[in-house]
């Protein structure tokens, strides 16, 4: 969560024709990271490593057809994923945008996709019969395919918010948010019964985080969790203007948490927040 400070040298190369960038997407362990303009419809790959006093440049493209992309992910060894209209698709950005599939692409729609720190492709889909995570490795391929490693079903009265590349699922249901852990296949209920939350699950409702916090905005309002002391320590109203917390995109930017938090004084208080959740989870066995 320091400061960066990118500079893209769109002058010379224009890599998106002059068009505006309308999504950045970092892989995990921001190796790389893609730029998508939708008016240019292309996506861009821009090296992090020999960077030159912090100016990228571009080495990979990949033209898109017409049509808004809901959502961008890029691992750290360049593979491509993006959602358009629902539907998935995989390319090897540095094997000349080699198209990839998926050994168990049964689903038509798909809502989330993202890159994990272990290398695996996650994705959820979701229509009026299922509701379903599905873990791929991205280095088993057999057939120019990715093999599906596990499969999760999500009872259908959560909602997901987003997917960690930390291999943790935040859902809402109930008027409360859930963590769930893919890998120790164990959740918690991080926040509830908060005013701010009455009412059904909306795109406004974003979570970012990292190994220590974990940030809900909600609207104007900032909920910190802390991982460790596994409670909510402090809210925040981003209008107010003496924290001075700018944000990008919903997520918090430019502070180190760690010591902003020192400097504040704060009552943590047990209660029912860590409530267990696993009893409503299934699982299908690995494949």
């Amino acid at each position: 969560m320091d400061e960066i400070f990118v500079k893209i040298d769109n002058k010379s190369d224009k890599p998106h024709n002059g068009k505006l960038i309308t999504k950045i997407e970092v892989s995990p362990n921001e190796k790389y990271f893609v730029t998508y303009s939708e008016g240019d419809h292309s996506i861009i790959g821009w090296n992090v490593d020999d960077v030159d006093e912090g100016q990228f440049k571009s080495d990979r493209r990949i033209g898109i057809s017409v049509g808004d992309i809901q959502q961008i992910c890029v691992s750290d060894d360049k593979k491509l994923a993006y959602i358009k209209f629902g539907h998935l698709e995989i390319y090897d950005m540095v094997n000349n945008n080699h198209k990839i599939m998926l050994d168990c692409d049964v689903c038509e729609y798909y809502n989330y996709c993202t890159f994990s720190l272990i290398g695996e492709l996650i994705l959820h889909s979701r229509n009026d019969d299922y509701n379903s995570i599905f873990a791929y490795s991205t280095q088993t391929i057999k057939n120019n395919e990715w093999k599906c490693k596990r499969i999760y079903k999500i009872p259908k009265e959560f909602d997901l918010i987003s997917i960690s590349k930390y291999d943790k699922l935040y859902l809402f249901s109930n008027n409360s948010i859930f963590e769930w852990n893919l890998i120790t296949r164990k959740g918690t209920k991080i926040f509830g019964n908060d005013e701010e939350m009455k009412y059904y699950y909306t795109p406004e409702l974003r979570i970012f985080s990292n190994e220590k916090f974990i940030c809900t905005r909600i609207k104007d309002k900032i909920i910190i969790y802390s991982i460790e002391l596994g409670i909510p320590i402090v809210s925040l109203n981003i209008n107010d203007v003496k924290f001075g917390i700018p944000l990008w995109n919903g997520y918090i930017l430019k502070i180190k948490l760690e010591d902003y938090l020192s400097k504040m004084n704060f009552i943590t208080e047990n209660s029912n927040q860590n409530e267990n959740f696993d009893e409503y989870w299934y699982f299908d066995n690995e494949t």
